[in-house]
C-alpha cells in the first residue's frame, strides 16, 4: 500500500511513537483472536477501533523499553509521556515480567489505558502518524478511530515485512540517543538468552581456579554470569561471562559490577583464547561506561560482594 510506502520514506521522526502507533495497528488483522476484540466493530466495509485497543498495546511495547532495557526516548532527562504513565503504574503492572496484552486490556488498568489515550495517543501521536501515513480517520466525536478493510486486510497479509520495518525505524531513532548495544534485536524479543558451550565455560572455571569471580570461593558448580547484563548486551561472548556462585549470581543479578572487578575481569581476559577481532581493553572499559551511563544509571550504587 503507498501510504506504508511514504511513511517508510519519511524523515520525521522526532519520537519513536508514530512507528510504536503503526505497530499496534497491526494487531488488527486477527483482532477476533487477539486481546481487545470488544473495542472493534465492524460495519460493512468500516472498522471503528476504540482507542483503548491502541492504548493497551501502546503500553505494552514501551513497557521492556523502559524497565527491561532500560532504553531513553530523548535526548533530555524529560521522560515521555508513556514512560511517566509506566512509572506511575509500576507497582501494579510489576517490572520483572512483560505484562500480557491481556492484563493490559482488563478493567484493572482502564484508568491507565485512558491517561494513555488522553495524555498522548488521541492529541499527539494520531494526527502526526496521519499525516505521513493516511490509512486511518479520526473520530473526533469519540476515543476512536476507523480503518477500511482493504487497510485492514493489507495489514494481515504483510504484518511480518511491517512489523520488521517498523522495528527498523524504531531501532534507528534510539540508536541516536542511546549507547546500548543491539537495539535492534531488542525489539525482537524473542532472542532467547544464551550460554557458553560447556567446554568454553570449562576453560573459564579452570582461569578461576574453580572459584566464584566475585567472593573467590572454591566451589563445584558455577553459574554463567553476564559481568555486563543481558539485558544491555544482549549477547553471549567468553569475555564477558565470569563464573560466579549461585549466592553472588543471584545477588548482583542485573546489577553492574564494581569498577574494582573491571579490572579483574581485564587481566582474565587477557589469558583467554579465540577473543572477536575488535576486543581490546579500551572496548571492555567503553562498554563498562557505557552500561553505567545508559542502563545501570550513574546514581545507583555498583554492585559488589
Amino acid at each position: 500500500m503507498s501510504e506504508f510506502n511514504r511513511f517508510f520514506k519519511s524523515k520525521t521522526l522526532a519520537s519513536t511513537y508514530k512507528p510504536t502507533l503503526a505497530k499496534c495497528l497491526l494487531d488488527l488483522g486477527d483482532y477476533k483472536q487477539d486481546e481487545g476484540s470488544q473495542w472493534v466493530k465492524k460495519d460493512g466495509n468500516n472498522f471503528t477501533v476504540d482507542l483503548n485497543f491502541v492504548a493497551a498495546r501502546f503500553l505494552r511495547y514501551y513497557w521492556p523499553l523502559l524497565f527491561k532495557f532500560k532504553l531513553k526516548q530523548e535526548a533530555t532527562k524529560t521522560p515521555i509521556v508513556v514512560y511517566r504513565i509506566l512509572k506511575e503504574y509500576e507497582k501494579e503492572i510489576g517490572v520483572k515480567s512483560i505484562p500480557s496484552k491481556k492484563l493490559l486490556c482488563s478493567e484493572k488498568f482502564s484508568e491507565m489505558r485512558k491517561k494513555t489515550i488522553q495524555g498522548g495517543i488521541k492529541h499527539m501521536v494520531l494526527p502526526r502518524l496521519l499525516n505521513d501515513c493516511k490509512i486511518y480517520t479520526i473520530n473526533k466525536s469519540s476515543n476512536s478511530i476507523v480503518l477500511k478493510k482493504e487497510v485492514i486486510d493489507y495489514m494481515k497479509n504483510n504484518k511480518k515485512i511491517l512489523e520488521a520495518a517498523l522495528n527498523h525505524m524504531i531501532a534507528e531513532y534510539l540508536e541516536k540517543i542511546n549507547s546500548s548495544p543491539n537495539i535492534s534485536t531488542k525489539l525482537e524479543e524473542k532472542i532467547p538468552r544464551t550460554t557458553l558451550k560447556k567446554d568454553k565455560f570449562a576453560k573459564i572455571i579452570t582461569l578461576q581456579n574453580s572459584c566464584c569471580f566475585y567472593c573467590e570461593k572454591k566451589g563445584q558448580s558455577f553459574a554463567q554470569e553476564h559481568f555486563i547484563p543481558w539485558n544491555f548486551i544482549f549477547d553471549t561472548q567468553s569475555f564477558n561471562i565470569v563464573a560466579a556462585c549461585k549466592s553472588c549470581n543471584s545477588s548482583k543479578h542485573d546489577r553492574l559490577p564494581n569498577s574494582k572487578y573491571l579490572e579483574k575481569l581485564l587481566k582474565r581476559n587477557d589469558n583467554l583464547e579465540n577473543l572477536p577481532y575488535g576486543y581490546s581493553h579500551e572496548f571492555m572499559k567503553n562498554l563498562y561506561e557505557s552500561c553505567r551511563l545508559g542502563y545501570h544509571g550513574i546514581e545507583q550504587k555498583l554492585w559488589k560482594v
